[in-house]
C-alpha cells in the first residue's frame, strides 16, 4: 500500500472514530443542549435562508441519532423558546429570527 493510500485509509477511520464519538456526545447533551445544535444544524441545511422548512427526520439522520425522542423534545423546547416554528405536529420545523440568533 502506498504512503498515501495509507493516509486516506487511516483518515477513514478518525473520520469514523470522531462520527461515532460526536454521535455518543449528542446523545447525552441537554434538552437546551440539543436545542441549540439543532438550531445550528438547521442554519447548516438551510444555508441561513428565511422560510425554509425542514422535515425533522432529516436533521435526525444528519445528526446520527437512533432515537428521535430527544430531537422532538429538543424541537419543542425551541418551539417554546420561539427559536423555531413547526409544521405538522413537529415534523417539520423552521428557524425563526431568534432561532438563527442562537446557534
Amino acid at each position: 500500500m502506498s504512503s498515501q493510500a495509507a493516509d486516506v485509509h487511516k483518515d477513514a477511520n478518525i473520520d469514523v472514530e470522531k462520527s461515532s464519538v460526536e454521535v455518543q456526545c449528542l446523545e447525552t447533551l441537554s434538552v437546551e443542549g440539543l436545542a441549540r445544535r439543532l438550531a445550528r444544524e438547521l442554519w447548516d441545511y438551510t444555508g441561513g435562508l428565511t422560510g425554509r422548512w425542514v422535515p425533522l427526520m432529516i436533521i435526525q439522520e444528519r445528526l446520527g441519532l437512533e432515537d428521535e425522542a430527544p430531537l422532538r423534545a429538543a424541537a419543542q423546547l425551541g418551539v417554546e423558546q420561539a427559536w423555531f416554528e413547526e409544521f405538522g405536529d413537529n415534523s417539520n420545523i423552521r428557524l425563526t429570527g431568534a432561532g438563527r440568533c442562537i446557534g
